[in-house]
């Protein structure tokens, strides 16, 4: 399932200027879901359930809820809400359970279910329990530091730092850092603009906007590359991360992380792989590859091509491609991220169904980015799978 989070779900927690609010935001997305309501019932028509609660639930059409307390398991689980009234939502059941369910009922919006091998006082590491992932752990760093407050270790920005491994919250091996901005005040003050993040099960997008840093936001990543190398070139001994796999099935997953002001081709800093692909030495600065863009490499909606195509009413969209800044080298493509091809109509994150990609029929989440006053633009598959 493609999980779709945003700051204006009910019970969403906020992105301010404060320690601990991105923290907040990755452990209700990626942890423990957020939203938690208790139900009074659950009946079932055919093949659909419908809930019931009191006072109103908040859940969005297309949300993933995680049902739990439920006798009959065949109610319990992430579940994609099918229709929503102010009071209840359905959603696709398996089976013949017995209608209605009993047991203590609850619903809130379900986490990615990722792991959390290690937590502290504005610390916390992130790591996917999909198998087929890469095994990089993901570690903010919310404690302020003397010094620029705004783009350093300050109020207003947490590190965001990729490990190899770690054996505490703070000890580990093989780390690259990056920065990712939170605010323009140190404030309680809500970061206008919001925040939305797009995952699966192996890799998890994060936006957050502020008021004045709107075009120098960065956008947070932290997910896995297919890779186009599959030679291994290193020998792993027990306890070692492998950064080269052999298969006859996929390419090796590489994972990356770091800011970026979205929207730009063969620009920035910020992004970084663990490794060349020489698979030696420590982690290799990696930039986009993003379209065909302007000659001042500019591209990702911005590229001139009318929306739709005056040709044949399309719209079109390419892969987000990963290259090595040094050699270069291209080194695969980041799953589910796209790259428009016109400026599609999205002052905010827009949701537009029948797109048809590989023969298949997707909807695709188009939302703003940085470059341009906004007028580039990303696209998510909100369908899935990320393969």
């Amino acid at each position: 399932m493609i999980h779709y989070f945003q700051s204006t779900q009910a019970g969403a927690p906020q992105l301010t200027g404060l320690g601990g609010s991105v923290i907040a935001i990755l452990n209700a997305c990626l942890i423990n879901g957020f939203n938690l309501r208790t139900l009074t019932g659950i009946t079932r028509d055919g093949n659909v359930a419908t809930v019931t609660a009191d006072g109103g639930h908040g859940y969005r059409e297309q949300d993933i809820v995680l049902i739990a307390g439920a006798n009959q398991v065949a109610y319990n689980g992430p579940k994609r809400i099918r229709t929503v009234t102010t009071n209840s939502f359905q959603f696709d059941v398996e089976g013949e359970p017995q209608s209605p369910a009993t047991g203590s009922l609850s619903a809130k919006i379900a986490p990615i279910d990722w792991e959390q091998p290690f937590a502290a006082n504005d610390r916390a590491v992130y790591r996917s329990r999909d198998p087929s992932a890469a095994t990089i752990q993901l570690r903010i760093d919310e404690t302020p530091l003397p010094g620029d407050v705004n783009y350093g270790r300050g109020t207003l920005s947490c590190a965001a730092q990729m490990w190899e491994s770690l054996t505490d919250i703070d000890n580990g091996l093989g780390m690259t850092q990056t920065y990712w901005r939170k605010s323009n005040a140190k404030t309680a003050t809500l970061v206008v603009g919001c925040w939305w993040a797009t995952a699966s099960a192996s890799g998890c997008v994060c936006h957050g906007a502020s008021t004045t840093w709107i075009t120098t936001c960065p956008t947070a990543s932290a997910t896995s590359v297919r890779s186009r190398r599959v030679t291994p070139t290193t020998t792993c001994s027990p306890g070692t991360p492998s950064w080269a796999t052999t298969t006859t099935t996929r390419p090796t997953i590489t994972c990356w992380t770091g800011w970026r002001r979205w929207g730009t081709a063969q620009a920035g800093n910020g992004a970084w792989m663990p490794r060349a692909h020489t698979q030696l030495g420590s982690s290799a600065s990696v930039i986009w590859v993003s379209g065909v863009g302007y000659q001042t490499g500019v591209s990702m909606g911005m590229t001139g091509i009318p929306f739709p195509n005056p040709c044949d009413n399309g719209i079109y969209v390419m892969p987000m491609l990963i290259q090595e800044r040094a050699g270069p080298s291209l080194r695969g493509r980041v799953p589910g991220l796209l790259t428009p091809l016109h400026a599609i109509a999205a002052d905010q994150p827009t949701r537009y169904p029948g797109f048809v990609l590989d023969g298949t029929e997707r909807e695709l989440l188009i939302v703003p980015a940085t470059q341009g006053n906004g007028a580039a633009r990303m696209a998510f598959d909100l369908t899935g799978p990320w393969d």
